[in-house]
């Protein structure tokens, strides 16, 4: 029942944390890498299962430069606690209250694979 959105490019990941994410949604991005932010909708929910909290970590991981680490830092936290710098390059945030998952780098089309 949770979607979970991936930015593809800099600018998409501007647009998706401006227009898109809500406060209470969860942001994620690798930690100390460039790369995709991936945004949970939460839609009302107060808590995230660990099962999609992995998973969205393991798409931010896998749309990163740490893509081919066997494990990734990702870290992640609300929305509301992100925050983008006037006049700081396209995709380039503030974060704050930060927590740290670790993870194996798995897109979607490998997700299947990985349960086997």
């Amino acid at each position: 029942g949770f979607t979970i959105w991936v930015g593809k490019s800099a600018k998409d990941n501007d647009e998706m944390l401006r227009s898109f994410a809500r406060k209470e949604d969860i942001w994620m991005h690798a930690r100390q890498a460039t790369g995709s932010h991936v945004i949970i909708r939460m839609r009302g929910m107060t808590v995230v299962p660990q099962r999609v909290l992995e998973r969205a970590a393991q798409l931010a991981a896998f749309y990163s430069k740490l893509k081919s680490n066997t494990l990734a830092p990702v870290m992640y936290t609300e929305a509301k606690y992100v925050r983008k710098v006037k006049g700081s390059a396209p995709g380039s945030v503030m974060v704050d209250r930060e927590k740290v998952i670790l993870v194996s780098p798995i897109g979607p089309d490998q997700e299947t694979a990985a349960k086997k």
